[in-house]
């Protein structure tokens, strides 16, 4: 076999991660997201922000475990739930609940420059914007003080 194949192919992957992941910001919808900090600093990755979102919860399905949702922008311009099933579907987000609350894996933590953790905990009122592509892709990218 070729000795430049397998070296390409591991490339090519990589470069479809990555299209893939800024994707969600060219060609998704833009949702700006009520968030609440807790736990600002992990001294292996340096600071970030653990985030819970008190707008995300159900109460149409009640067991813990893996769940399939949508967002659409309620009235007062922050994203809600608009679509939960425990099965996936096409453009879904991969989430989880908790005690009622839903949540995704790319959701939990916002990386912030260092300094900034201590000052984002302290401010309780937060929004993050997330770029959410049409098959399902999160990507956070902006965190910021809520003025309400």
């Amino acid at each position: 076999m070729k000795s430049w194949l397998f070296p390409t192919i591991q490339t090519a992957v990589v470069v479809i991660l990555l299209i893939s992941y800024y994707a969600a910001s060219w060609f998704g919808e833009q949702y700006v997201l009520r968030a609440e900090p807790f736990d600002p600093f992990d001294p292996f990755y340096g600071e970030y922000v653990m985030l819970q979102y008190p707008d995300l919860q159900t109460s149409s399905i009640t067991d813990n475990g893996p769940v399939y949702f949508t967002l659409k922008e309620a009235d007062d311009g922050y994203a809600v739930i608009d679509r939960i099933e425990g099965k996936s579907f096409f453009g879904a987000i991969e989430g989880s609940i908790y005690d009622g609350r839903v949540t995704a894996p790319q959701l939990e933590q916002f990386y912030v420059e260092q300094g900034l953790g201590p000052e984002l905990e302290l401010a309780r009122d937060l929004q993050v914007t997330i770029d959410v592509s049409s098959w399902g892709t999160i990507r956070p990218v902006d965190l910021q003080e809520r003025s309400e």
